[in-house]
């Protein structure tokens, strides 16, 4: 497969992660920080929930072919990391961490992906049109999911189910209308449009929009408790999917990376929006 449109950049963006501690799967998406004096930082982005309890996190990346520089599709690069190699947004209750990679990218030139630069997701409402009802796209392993024989992950669509732009709960959270599973947690939610998209109130633009907007984090369940025929045992409780995903939105995002480059003497430097990433 030729990468030669943004939708089939973002096919790339992504990793397995594995919690070997708790024998749990996640998702996680590689960006990219500009900072000064023109150097960039790589980081990966995932939930707090992927990384904890665990003394060993294994990264796992499609390998590069190195004759094409291209995906070698079928062939893992699973990295391991210090299951402590990461830092989490400072309010316990925002489920967004990430972890810097500048040593593994570095150490390792056989690793295939596509990096998202930040910038896609460092925006205003007065800079991007974003309407109360979107369609949007995440990216990941559902319940540890992948296409078995070229080892990428799984493209899932919905809508939002509250908006972007207003703070669920007062959290930096909204949440989607889409089929959340176990190990989605982590995956990159972005507005991606081909051809059109709108751009006002009223108005239509021509050409493509693709914007980072959150991450998914959990999924919204309803617990009941079922009667059922056995003996002992009069009731048992079910826990039914309500299609309702919690992501936390593209600020808390930036919130844990500029805190990180801080505590590291760091300054984030702004750029202009680029449409892909590299």
């Amino acid at each position: 497969m030729k990468i030669d449109t943004p939708s089939k950049e973002l096919l790339f963006s992504t990793i397995r992660i594995s919690n070997n501690g708790r024998g749990s799967v996640g998702t996680g998406f590689l960006a990219h920080v500009p900072v000064e004096r023109g150097r960039s930082v790589p980081l990966v982005v995932t939930n707090k929930h992927v990384l904890e309890a665990s003394d060993q996190i294994t990264l796992g990346f499609l390998a590069k072919d190195p004759e094409t520089r291209g995906p070698r599709y079928g062939e893992r690069r699973d990295v391991p990391i210090d299951g402590s190699a990461w830092f989490g947004h400072p309010d316990p209750h925002v489920d967004v961490a990430v972890v810097p990679i500048g040593g593994i990218v570095n150490a390792i030139d056989d690793l295939f992906y596509k990096s998202i630069p930040v910038s896609l997701m460092d925006f205003t409402e007065e800079e991007i049109f974003i309407d109360a009802v979107e369609e949007i796209t995440f990216i990941g392993y559902p319940s540890g999911h992948q296409d078995p024989l070229h080892l990428t992950p799984i493209i899932r669509r919905g809508i939002t189910a509250t908006p972007i732009l207003m703070p669920f709960g007062g959290k930096p959270m909204f949440l989607v209308d889409g089929s959340v599973f176990g190990g989605s947690s982590g995956s990159p939610i972005f507005l991606l449009n081909e051809g059109m998209y709108r751009s006002g109130p009223t108005a239509v633009s021509a050409g493509n929009r693709m914007v980072l907007v959150g991450m998914i984090a959990a999924s919204i369940q309803q617990v009941t408790n079922e009667p059922v025929l056995a003996s002992h045992v009069p009731h048992i409780a079910l826990a039914r999917e309500l299609n309702l995903g919690i992501a936390f939105n593209h600020r808390a995002i930036l919130d844990t990376i500029d805190t990180l480059l801080a505590q590291a003497g760091e300054v984030r430097s702004k750029q202009s929006k680029p449409e892909r990433p590299s």
